[in-house]
């Protein structure tokens, strides 16, 4: 058992590591720093992320110093090369295999077993850009992570899917990717679908993804833990406040459960699952009653 102490030390760890920073700054750049803190707080306690993190850079080095004679290049060439270099050469793919696996949200394992997800290709891809000095920022786009380049002095941009093996998105593959996600609702493609995002939701994201997987796998405490980090970056993130509540229940504590999950309802009165929510509510209650 994880024990209410361990919890405290890990979330103060991860304050000190992470948070602080990512609200006061949000530097996007530091994403892969943060990520390895993510692998480091969840499940790799011994990971060295400085000594992780210059591996990676090492990698746009390598890259840097290849092309450093064709310089300068289009936005478009420089996106051949670091897509030939990381998956050519690195042979990094996407996991269709076992996307749902929670390693595939580990930054360092994904860097071991060259393989991942969306949004941990992404800002893999992203950092070797950084060290090129090619601007890369990330897009929250719906159930897929992306990043995008704006060009200078244009209001235009360029759309990078690095789970695609670094390929350049128009409207219509994003309209696609959009309708194969959320097939027959039709919903329209908008600027806002991919605007940039900050490295707080980019973190809240990768958290997400790793709560989900250790809850369908019945691994509470780590799903806990998960929570309490999305919780520490945004007290009233209202998914975090409902998934708190439910943990809660799950550790037969149904009156801290009932007020997290009430305080959820009072945020988000509209959200998809409300009316099963307050079924749940109404249990709880219920329970509480007949045990007066």
């Amino acid at each position: 058992m994880l024990g209410i102490d361990n919890l405290h030390n890990l979330i103060e760890d991860w304050k000190t590591s992470v948070v602080h920073s990512i609200i006061s700054s949000s530097d996007i750049f530091r994403l892969a720093e943060y990520s390895l803190h993510v692998s480091r707080v969840l499940a790799y306690p011994d990971l060295d992320v400085h000594e992780t993190l210059k591996k990676i850079d090492s990698m746009g080095d390598e890259l840097n110093l290849s092309i450093k004679k064709l310089m300068p290049l289009r936005p478009t060439q420089l996106i051949d090369k670091i897509n030939n270099y990381l998956y050519k050469e690195k042979e990094f793919e996407p996991n269709l295999q076992d996307y749902y696996n929670p390693l595939n949200s580990y930054l360092n394992v994904v860097l071991e077993h060259k393989t991942g997800i969306p949004i941990t290709l992404s800002i893999l891809y992203m950092r070797i850009a950084y060290n090129l000095g090619f601007m890369l920022y990330p897009v929250n786009f719906p159930s897929h992570f992306l990043l995008k380049h704006t060009l200078d002095g244009d209001n235009s941009e360029i759309i990078i899917d690095p789970f695609n093996k670094g390929r350049i998105m128009d409207d219509y593959s994003l309209k696609e990717l959009l309708d194969r996600y959320y097939p027959n609702r039709n919903i329209p493609l908008t600027r806002e679908f991919v605007e940039k995002a900050t490295a707080a939701q980019v973190i809240i994201r990768m958290l997400n993804n790793l709560k989900s997987s250790y809850y369908e796998s019945h691994d509470v405490e780590r799903a806990e833990v998960a929570n309490e980090m999305v919780m520490c970056i945004d007290q009233y993130n209202p998914d975090a406040m409902r998934d708190r509540g439910m943990i809660l229940l799950k550790k037969g504590k149904p009156t801290e459960a009932l007020e997290m999950l009430t305080s959820y309802l009072e945020i988000d009165p509209e959200a998809t699952d409300a009316d099963a929510v307050l079924d749940i509510i109404r249990q709880i209650r219920s329970a509480t009653n007949r045990n007066k």
